[in-house]
Protein backbone atom coordinates (compact mmCIF):
# COMPACT_ATOMS: atom_id res chain seq x y z
CA UNK A 1 0.00 0.00 0.00
CA UNK A 2 1.71 3.27 -1.05
CA UNK A 3 0.99 6.72 1.12
CA UNK A 4 0.26 9.74 -0.76
CA UNK A 5 3.61 10.75 -1.35
CA UNK A 6 5.67 7.40 -1.57
CA UNK A 7 5.07 7.12 -5.54
CA UNK A 8 6.11 10.76 -6.01
CA UNK A 9 6.57 11.18 -10.01
CA UNK A 10 8.66 13.52 -11.83
CA UNK A 11 6.50 16.49 -12.27
CA UNK A 12 9.27 18.33 -14.88
CA UNK A 13 7.81 19.86 -17.53
CA UNK A 14 10.53 18.77 -19.79
CA UNK A 15 8.60 19.17 -23.17
CA UNK A 16 8.03 23.18 -22.19
CA UNK A 17 11.81 23.75 -21.63
CA UNK A 18 14.72 24.56 -24.43
CA UNK A 19 17.03 21.54 -25.58
CA UNK A 20 20.29 21.58 -26.40
CA UNK A 21 19.91 21.70 -29.73
CA UNK A 22 17.79 24.95 -30.34
CA UNK A 23 19.72 27.57 -32.08
CA UNK A 24 19.21 30.73 -29.14
CA UNK A 25 22.29 31.87 -27.70
CA UNK A 26 20.83 32.79 -24.04
CA UNK A 27 18.29 30.96 -22.49
CA UNK A 28 15.48 33.01 -21.47
CA UNK A 29 14.19 31.13 -18.95
CA UNK A 30 17.22 31.69 -17.03
CA UNK A 31 16.48 35.23 -16.77
CA UNK A 32 13.74 36.99 -14.46
CA UNK A 33 10.10 36.63 -14.68
CA UNK A 34 8.58 40.17 -15.56
CA UNK A 35 4.85 39.02 -16.34
CA UNK A 36 2.77 36.95 -18.12
CA UNK A 37 -0.41 36.16 -20.49
CA UNK A 38 -2.47 33.60 -21.70
CA UNK A 39 -3.84 33.88 -25.38
CA UNK A 40 -7.09 31.41 -25.04
CA UNK A 41 -8.21 32.21 -28.47
CA UNK A 42 -4.68 31.03 -29.63
CA UNK A 43 -4.56 27.89 -27.32
CA UNK A 44 -1.00 29.73 -26.15
CA UNK A 45 0.71 31.20 -22.91
CA UNK A 46 3.60 33.81 -22.84
CA UNK A 47 6.06 35.12 -20.18
CA UNK A 48 7.96 38.17 -20.49
CA UNK A 49 11.82 37.53 -19.24
CA UNK A 50 14.59 40.09 -19.14
CA UNK A 51 17.86 40.60 -17.49
CA UNK A 52 19.21 42.31 -14.73
CA UNK A 53 18.69 45.85 -16.60
CA UNK A 54 15.23 45.25 -17.45
CA UNK A 55 14.40 43.84 -13.79
CA UNK A 56 15.62 46.96 -11.97
CA UNK A 57 13.90 49.27 -14.61
CA UNK A 58 11.01 47.87 -14.72
CA UNK A 59 10.57 47.76 -10.71
CA UNK A 60 10.82 51.56 -10.65
CA UNK A 61 9.20 52.92 -13.92
CA UNK A 62 5.93 52.56 -15.27
CA UNK A 63 7.28 53.42 -19.03
CA UNK A 64 8.60 51.47 -21.82
CA UNK A 65 11.83 53.62 -22.17
CA UNK A 66 14.32 51.06 -21.00
CA UNK A 67 17.52 51.97 -21.10
CA UNK A 68 21.10 50.71 -23.13
CA UNK A 69 21.66 47.02 -21.75
CA UNK A 70 18.49 45.81 -21.31
CA UNK A 71 17.18 42.46 -23.03
CA UNK A 72 13.52 41.38 -22.89
CA UNK A 73 12.60 37.98 -24.16
CA UNK A 74 9.28 37.19 -24.98
CA UNK A 75 8.67 33.30 -24.79
CA UNK A 76 5.42 31.78 -26.28
CA UNK A 77 4.26 28.16 -25.42
CA UNK A 78 1.59 25.93 -26.98
CA UNK A 79 -0.98 25.32 -23.36
CA UNK A 80 -1.68 21.80 -22.75
CA UNK A 81 -3.96 20.34 -19.68
CA UNK A 82 -2.45 20.24 -16.62
CA UNK A 83 -2.58 16.26 -15.50
CA UNK A 84 -2.16 17.57 -11.56
CA UNK A 85 -5.17 20.51 -11.78
CA UNK A 86 -8.50 19.94 -13.42
CA UNK A 87 -9.29 22.76 -15.88
CA UNK A 88 -5.77 24.82 -15.72
CA UNK A 89 -3.38 24.69 -18.47
CA UNK A 90 0.32 25.03 -18.64
CA UNK A 91 2.69 25.20 -20.90
CA UNK A 92 3.60 22.39 -23.72
CA UNK A 93 6.56 23.61 -26.33
CA UNK A 94 8.13 26.39 -27.41
CA UNK A 95 6.31 28.00 -30.45
CA UNK A 96 8.19 31.20 -30.50
CA UNK A 97 10.62 33.73 -28.71
CA UNK A 98 10.98 37.30 -29.62
CA UNK A 99 14.08 38.67 -28.06
CA UNK A 100 14.29 43.08 -27.91
CA UNK A 101 17.72 44.37 -26.90
CA UNK A 102 18.49 48.03 -26.14
CA UNK A 103 21.44 49.72 -27.46
CA UNK A 104 21.99 53.56 -26.43
CA UNK A 105 23.31 53.95 -30.22
CA UNK A 106 20.44 52.87 -32.67
CA UNK A 107 16.22 51.45 -32.28
CA UNK A 108 15.83 48.05 -30.37
CA UNK A 109 17.25 45.47 -31.76
CA UNK A 110 14.70 42.43 -32.66
CA UNK A 111 15.41 38.87 -33.22
CA UNK A 112 12.53 36.16 -33.52
CA UNK A 113 13.36 32.14 -33.19
CA UNK A 114 10.66 29.58 -34.22
CA UNK A 115 10.32 25.95 -35.50
CA UNK A 116 11.44 22.11 -33.53
CA UNK A 117 14.33 23.20 -33.08
CA UNK A 118 13.80 26.67 -32.53
CA UNK A 119 15.95 28.79 -34.57
CA UNK A 120 16.47 32.45 -35.95
CA UNK A 121 13.71 33.41 -38.44
CA UNK A 122 13.70 36.13 -41.02
CA UNK A 123 11.73 39.22 -40.14
CA UNK A 124 10.86 40.15 -43.54
CA UNK A 125 7.27 39.25 -42.82
CA UNK A 126 6.78 40.87 -39.48
CA UNK A 127 5.68 44.39 -38.54
CA UNK A 128 8.79 44.57 -36.09
CA UNK A 129 8.48 48.08 -35.00
CA UNK A 130 4.57 46.90 -33.75
CA UNK A 131 6.08 43.99 -32.04
CA UNK A 132 8.64 45.67 -30.12
CA UNK A 133 5.96 48.28 -28.81
CA UNK A 134 4.07 44.99 -27.95
CA UNK A 135 7.00 43.67 -26.17
CA UNK A 136 7.98 46.39 -24.21
CA UNK A 137 5.18 48.22 -23.40
CA UNK A 138 4.26 44.81 -20.81
CA UNK A 139 4.09 46.55 -16.88
CA UNK A 140 5.80 44.34 -14.71
CA UNK A 141 3.40 42.12 -13.04
CA UNK A 142 3.24 43.31 -9.18
CA UNK A 143 3.35 40.69 -6.42
CA UNK A 144 3.33 40.81 -2.37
Amino acid sequence: MESCGAASKDNLNDEASLSFVDAIPVNPLEQIALTSSIQPNEGTMSTLYGNEIANEYAQTHGDAKYPSGTTLYEVTWRQKADSLWFGANIPKEIIKIEVVRFDENSSPAYERYEGRPLRKMSNENINVSKRIDAIRSQRMAVSP
